[in-house]
C-alpha cells in the first residue's frame, strides 16, 4: 500500500467522522456474537488498540447506516498524543471494507499519524465480530512510512477496535 492510499484512507476516516458527527453516542447493547473472530468485549465501551497498545482517548462513538453500508467512527478532537484523532471502519454486511486510524499529529518525524486498511488492497486483513450493536474489528493495516527512512517503506500494524453503538442512525 502506498503513501497516497494511506492518506486517502485517513481522509475517508475524517469524512466518515464528519458524516456521522451529528449522531454521537457512547453506549451499547448486547446479544449473541455473529462471527468466529475474537469475542466482542461486553463492557460496552469503545476502544482502539494499535500493535497491542490501547490508544488513550476520550472517544465519541458514532454509528450510521445507509443502503447496506455501516459507517462506524470514534473521535477525540483534543487528544494529547494524536491531536484530532479519528478511528473509523466501513462495513458492508459482514465484510470490513476499510479501516482508518488517523491523527493530526503523533506520527514519525512530526508527521500526522496514519494506519489504513482497504479490502482488496495488499498489506492487510480485517475481521468482524458483532454482538448486538457492538462491533469489534481486528486485523492488520499499513502504517505511514518513517520519513527519516523512506526507503524502508510502510510498516504492518495490528489493530483491535471496538465500536460500542447505543444506536445506529439510519
Amino acid at each position: 500500500m502506498n503513501t497516497k492510499l494511506i492518506a486517502t484512507l485517513a481522509a475517508a476516516s475524517a469524512a466518515t467522522a464528519l458524516f456521522v458527527t451529528g449522531c454521537s453516542d457512547t453506549g451499547s447493547s448486547t446479544s449473541t456474537p455473529s462471527s468466529t473472530a475474537a469475542p466482542v468485549p461486553a463492557a460496552g465501551k469503545s476502544t482502539a488498540s494499535v500493535d497491542g497498545k490501547e490508544l488513550t482517548a476520550k472517544f465519541d462513538t458514532t454509528c450510521a447506516k445507509q443502503a447496506g453500508t455501516l459507517a462506524l467512527a470514534l473521535t477525540d478532537t483534543a487528544n494529547a498524543t494524536y491531536g484530532s484523532l479519528s478511528v473509523s471502519a466501513t462495513l458492508a454486511g459482514e465484510t470490513v471494507q476499510a479501516v482508518a486510524i488517523a491523527g493530526s499529529q503523533g506520527g514519525s518525524s512530526g508527521m500526522p499519524y496514519a494506519v489504513g486498511y482497504g479490502n482488496g488492497q495488499p498489506g492487510g486483513s480485517a475481521t468482524l465480530a458483532k454482538d448486538g450493536n457492538t462491533f469489534r474489528v481486528t486485523g492488520e493495516g499499513v502504517g505511514a512510512p518513517d520519513m527519516t527512512n523512506p526507503l524502508a517503506g510502510p510498516s504492518t500494524v495490528k489493530f483491535d477496535i471496538t465500536f460500542a453503538c447505543s444506536t445506529i442512525v439510519g
